[in-house]
């Protein structure tokens, strides 16, 4: 072969393309959306994601497997083993506010105050953009009915989430607990603006509404059971307020709209000295 077919060919397999190296798979931040899930409220999912996490990290990943690990106890009510996992982590040296967060938030589920006050006050030191650590920590200030200081954390919180729906419950139940019934139920309406169908908020609304000496209506959505369920409610937040007159008059509505509630509503009536 002459050196210029040589040549050619040598240009010619130089010219040809070069297959492409197997694209590395990216690898998936599984911390990040176990975050989202759980935050999402999502917690089979984030369970799911947390089990393939676990199979496929190495040591570099530990300390954060082990914070999602926290804040999956804590997300499934697990509080105790949620307070000994934050625990832990925190005092290996983490300083990770959601650490202090989740502690904060088990320790006041446990009904440590102190503990949880000084967690999350570290957490919204360190990471003021936290709104559930501002949130907690009005939750905490109101068990030592500081009052100002609970109300300034609810606020803060409120301006952090696009989700207030929780905060504004804690901030209503606040005001309940202040005896601000009419600040409580402009709270309320507030919160069912958003979640109108939050039978949690439902709850606490009609409260307000009957501790500011108003009735409660009738939902469109309101069946026999639910009705005399809400009615029944209302009767007993009267009970608590010593008005035995407006307690009567729901319970006795309450016997009367539902079979099926009647035993409940009777013995309420039964605790006022009335038969139904």
């Amino acid at each position: 072969m002459s050196v210029l077919l040589l040549l050619a060919a040598a240009a010619a397999a130089a010219a040809a393309p070069v297959a492409d190296a197997p694209a590395t798979k990216p690898r998936l931040d599984y911390g990040r959306l176990i975050d989202d899930a759980i935050d999402g409220g999502r917690i089979v999912q984030a369970e799911s994601m947390f089990g393939q996490w676990r199979t496929e990290s190495g040591q570099s990943d530990d300390g954060q497997v082990e914070i999602a690990a926290a804040r999956l106890a804590l997300a499934k009510g697990q509080d105790v083993e949620a307070e000994t996992r934050f625990a832990s982590i925190s005092q290996a040296g983490s300083k990770d506010c959601r650490v202090d967060e989740g502690l904060g938030i088990a320790r006041l589920r446990l009904g440590h105050r102190v503990e949880a006050s000084e967690a999350l006050r570290r957490a919204v030191d360190h990471c003021p953009g936290r709104w559930r650590a501002w949130n907690a920590l009005g939750v905490a200030y109101d068990a030592e009915k500081a009052w100002p200081l609970s109300a300034a954390a609810y606020e803060k919180a409120f301006q952090l989430t696009d989700k207030p729906v929780q905060v504004l419950n804690n901030y209503g139940l606040s005001m309940m607990a202040q005896g601000q019934a009419e600040k409580a139920a402009s709270i309320y309406a507030k919160a069912l603006e958003l979640a109108p169908d939050d039978r949690r908020i439902i709850s606490n609304a009609d409260a307000a509404q009957v501790m500011a000496g108003r009735d409660i209506s009738r939902r469109a959505d309101d069946d026999a059971n639910s009705w005399a369920k809400r009615l029944g409610a209302a009767g007993q937040v009267a009970l608590r307020m010593g008005d035995a007159i407006k307690a009567r008059a729901y319970l006795s509505r309450a016997v009367t709209e539902s079979e099926s509630y009647q035993p409940e509503a009777a013995a309420a009536l039964a605790s006022l000295g009335i038969k139904p």
